[in-house]
């Protein structure tokens, strides 16, 4: 009888050191409120010395990304937030489905609340949707980076935002006459890509003709409202960045470096979407072109200064009353018998039939939104490895970063050196078909060849910001993200190290990533709402 009341006593003692266990591991993983938040975080996300950790955030069909890198102190990382947004519906799609404020959460408490830097790349909804007070309150931002799009003394900047606002607003006109026409698929069509540049549904929204009274201001956009969230969480103004134009060291961070490669300084290039030639990976798309439209850098035969774009025609200063009174909305009487046709017939005017006009200049604005993204190439330290983050830059933006060299104390750093060394690359646009280009080696120009290449091919990783089950539900046709050549491409040269949204970890190499296999999984986490990657310097 003794002996089993010992054993039960025992037992119960055990039992009770294994309950305290547990609660005390528990109780570890929430830090007292007065613990040091260096303390509370570096378990989190911690880089190696001199190295760099980056979590991609599973928030849907968009991108989020927070990069810790090794610190001027050793407790403290310096703490880099790329973008965060996702389109409506798509966290949904994933398993298990994931929500944006947990994310945000999830950055406060691994950042401790302060974000050394918080860029965001360009002003589409699955960039900047997330970055709401309800999803990060009480943020606080040492610096936030723009493109140089969008400073608001900057004279070529301003004229595309002119251009851009006069398309919005046209065609935000176009979506009302469509639906006045009892056209709604194709006005459904227009949603999708107008959503992208407004943030919300376009229902509702001002034009220049319609809803001029009690409709939504494009200016006040949920977009616009994110961007103004950002900046109000930092002092001072945001900074603007230039390509080419210097070497910025990563504010807090012990050696790291961005490199800025676009978007370019010129509205051509910008305008210049598809890859050509053997850019190409053999979409359909880029043989016509966005729309139908001819591929390369110029869409007509006439020069630009001779030529007025049909979604500017009818708010065009000069212009905008002969096109409006001829082929736009106003009145149009009927001829009697007899009597000549009008100048303004009703056979001129806009119809159901053009609907894919309208769709091709959205998409059209879509992509030139896309291609104005800022890119960076972040090097871990002097002449060593680089994280490339293109945003959704595409072919304009991809050819314009070989046109200019880095100073770097009498040395030139090259945009082919920094691709050389490139052992991580954000993928660009979902991995969309104008967003990675193919290319040569030796070509002399920016492209997937050239990437990773010495010592980086071992190491190479690619990351795709893509939820398929959503993807390929938007719009007709559906939005093949990724394009099955290019997931194909980045999963060879990278050996199968790839990392998508909606995809569980890879199971086994490709080809001669076998070799390294091993040494990748021991770098890289995995959990329902985020990869982690480790990157040693």
């Amino acid at each position: 009888m003794a002996r089993k009341t010992t054993a039960k006593k025992a037992a119960a003692k055990k039992a009770s050191k294994k309950a305290k266990k547990v609660a005390s591991k528990k109780k570890a993983k929430q830090p007292a409120p007065d613990a040091p938040a260096t303390a509370a975080v570096n378990s989190m996300l911690k880089p190696p010395p001199g190295g760099a950790a980056v979590r991609m955030y599973r928030i849907g069909h968009g991108d989020c990304f927070l990069i810790a890198f090794a610190g001027d102190n050793p407790d403290k990382p310096a703490y880099v937030l790329i973008d965060c947004g996702y389109k409506p519906g798509s966290p949904a799609k994933l398993k298990p489905p994931t929500k944006v404020a947990d994310i945000g959460a999830n950055i406060l408490e691994t950042t401790g609340g302060f974000v050394d830097v918080a860029i965001v790349t360009h002003e589409h909804q699955d960039h900047v949707n997330g970055l709401t007070s309800t999803n990060f309150p009480d943020l606080k931002v040492g610096k936030v980076w723009f493109a140089w799009t969008e400073n608001p003394d900057d004279d070529i900047a301003n004229q595309l935002r002119k251009k851009f606002k006069d398309r919005l607003l046209g065609l935000i006109d176009e979506r009302a006459n469509l639906m006045g026409l009892g056209n709604n698929d194709a006005a459904g069509t227009l949603d999708w890509y107008l959503e992208f540049e407004l943030g919300e549904e376009a229902e509702n929204y001002n034009g220049l003709a319609h809803a001029a009274a009690g409709g939504k201001d494009p200016a006040k956009s949920a977009n616009k409202v994110a961007m103004k969230y950002l900046r109000e969480c930092a002092p001072g103004d945001p900074e603007y960045l230039y390509p080419h134009e210097k070497i910025r060291p990563i504010p807090g961070a012990n050696g790291a470096r961005a490199f800025v490669l676009g978007p370019p300084r010129d509205i051509n290039k910008i305008d210049d979407l598809d890859p050509i030639g053997d850019e190409n990976f053999g979409h359909e798309m880029a043989a016509a072109g966005a729309g139908g439209a001819p591929a390369g850098p110029t869409t007509s035969p006439f020069p630009r200064r001779h030529a007025l774009p049909l979604d500017q025609a009818f708010t065009d200063d000069k212009f905008g009353e002969f096109f409006e009174s001829r082929y736009g909305s106003s009145p149009v009487p009927e001829p009697g018998d007899g009597k000549e046709i009008s100048s303004n017939a009703v056979w001129r005017r806009m119809t159901a039939d053009d609907a894919m006009d309208a769709g091709a200049l959205a998409l059209a604005m879509n992509n030139a939104t896309n291609n104005a993204s800022l890119v960076l190439a972040f090097e871990l330290s002097k002449n060593g490895k680089v994280l490339l983050f293109v945003g959704d830059a595409q072919a304009g933006n991809w050819r314009s970063w070989t046109d200019g060299e880095f100073d770097d104390g009498g040395k030139k750093v090259t945009a082919t050196d920094l691709l050389e060394r490139t052992v991580l690359y954000k993928v660009g646009h979902h991995g969309s078909h104008n967003a990675t280009l193919k290319g040569k080696l030796g070509s002399g120009r920016a492209n997937l060849a050239v990437m990773a290449k010495g010592d980086s091919t071992t190491e190479f990783v690619a990351m795709i910001t893509a939820v398929e089950a959503w993807a390929h539900q938007k719009p007709k046709p559906d939005w093949n993200h990724p394009l099955p050549a290019i997931k194909q491409a980045l999963v060879e040269k990278a050996g199968g190290r790839v990392l998508q949204t909606d995809s569980n970890l890879p199971t086994g190499p490709v080809g001669a990533g076998a070799a390294g296999w091993q040494e990748f999984i021991s770098r890289v986490t995995e959990t329902p709402l985020y990869f982690d990657l480790i990157i040693e310097a």
